[in-house]
C-alpha cells in the first residue's frame, strides 16, 4: 500500500508532537540525551545520518521506518507497513540570506504514539533535526560544486569523482563499464548566428536527451562548451554502440537540432583492466577526434 493512503499527520514543528503531554518534565535522561547528540554528531552523510538515527529510534519507540524526501532524492531507512501510521514533518535548512530549502522526513509507527512517547519523539527528532539540517546544507553545497549550472548534469569534478569510484570497484570485481565522449556538429554556428541564448538551449535540449536515453544507473556528465560524456554502468562495446545510436538517433528527430543543423559526433571504448582514468579517457577522446577528422555525426569505437 501507497504511505499516502495510510492514517496520516502533518507537524510543522516539534511541539505538535508532544500536544497531549501532561508534563514538561524531559523524558530522556542528560546522558542520553548527550549519548543521541555524539552519535548524530559524528557523520556528515545524509544516508548514514538516518540509518544511524532510526537504529536509535527503533529501539525506543514502534517506528518502523523514516523516510526523508529533500532535493531530487529519497532515502528510505526500514519497512512501512500496511497499517502504519504516518506522521510527516517538514525541514527547512539552508543560508539564512538565501532562498530556504524545503524537505520532508516521514515517520511510519505501528501503532499510535502515547502521550509520552510522542514527548520522547518530540526530544529525540530536536537533537536529530540539528544535524539534518547541517547534513543537508552540506549536501546542497557539494551538489552545487559538481554540477553543471546550466544542464543541471555533472560537470568534470563529479565526472573525475565517479570514475575513479567506478574503476576501483570494475577492479575489485573483475567488471567492465562504457564511455561515451560526445560533441555536437555546427555548435558554434548557432552561437555564432543566434547568439548564446540559443546556443544555451540547444545544450539543455541535449542534455535532456542524453538523461532520456540512459538507464538511471548511467551517468550523464557536461565539461563545458558542447562536449559531454557518458559512464555506462556494466556496458560492454555493442551496448555503447546501442545507447550511442538511441542518442544521435533522438538528435536527428528533435525539431531543435533539424533547425540548426546540428548532429553529434561520438567517441566510445569500455574499461580495460590495465587502464586507469587517464587513459581510458584518451582512447575515447582519440576515437572522437577521428569521428570528426572523417566528416562528423560518426560513432567511432576505440
Amino acid at each position: 500500500m501507497d504511505i499516502s493512503t495510510i492514517s496520516q499527520e502533518v507537524l510543522s514543528d516539534t511541539s505538535a508532537f508532544h500536544k497531549d503531554a501532561s508534563a514538561n518534565a524531559a523524558v530522556l535522561t542528560m546522558a542520553e540525551s548527550a549519548q543521541i547528540m555524539r552519535t548524530m554528531l559524528s557523520s556528515i552523510d545524509l544516508e548514514e545520518l538516518s540509518s544511524d538515527y532510526y537504529t536509535i529510534l527503533s529501539a525506543k519507540l514502534p517506528c518502523t521506518s523514516i523516510k526523508l524526501a529533500f532535493a531530487d532524492q529519497v532515502l528510505r531507512t526500514g519497512k512501512s507497513k500496511s497499517q502504519s501510521r504516518i506522521m510527516k514533518i517538514s525541514i527547512y535548512y539552508g543560508h539564512p540570506f538565501g532562498t530556504p530549502q524545503h524537505a520532508q522526513l516521514a515517520y511510519s509507527f505501528s501503532r499510535v504514539l502515547t502521550p509520552v512517547q510522542r514527548k520522547l519523539l518530540s526530544e529525540m527528532h530536536s537533537i536529530f533535526a540539528m544535524s539534518l539540517r547541517h547534513a543537508l546544507e552540506y549536501y546542497r553545497i557539494s551538489q552545487l560544486a559538481t554540477k553543471d549550472m546550466l544542464t543541471g548534469l555533472g560537470n568534470r569534478t563529479n565526472y573525475d569523482e565517479s570514475v575513479s569510484k567506478l574503476i576501483s570497484i570494475c577492479k575489485r570485481n573483475n567488471d567492465a563499464f562504457g564511455l561515451l565522449v560526445f560533441d555536437l556538429d555546427n555548435f558554434k554556428l548557432v552561437n555564432d548566428r543566434f547568439g548564446h541564448q540559443e546556443g544555451d538551449e540547444v545544450l539543455i535540449a541535449f542534455s535532456a536527451i542524453l538523461q532520456n536515453c540512459l538507464r538511471d544507473s548511467d551517468h550523464a556528465f557536461r565539461f563545458g562548451g558542447d562536449e559531454f560524456c557518458c559512464l555506462l554502468i556494466d556496458s560492454n562495446a555493442a551496448a555503447n554502440k546501442r545507447v550511442a545510436q538511441r542518442i544521435t538517433s533522438s538528435i536527428e528527430k528533435h525539431p531543435m537540432f533539424i533547425q540548426h543543423g546540428v548532429s553529434s559526433s561520438v567517441g566510445a571504448t569500455s574499461f580495460l583492466p590495465n587502464d586507469n582514468a587517464r587513459s581510458l579517457f584518451e582512447r575515447a577522446d582519440n576515437a572522437l577526434y577521428k569521428a570528426k577528422n572523417a566528416g562528423k555525426n560518426l560513432f567511432i569505437a576505440a
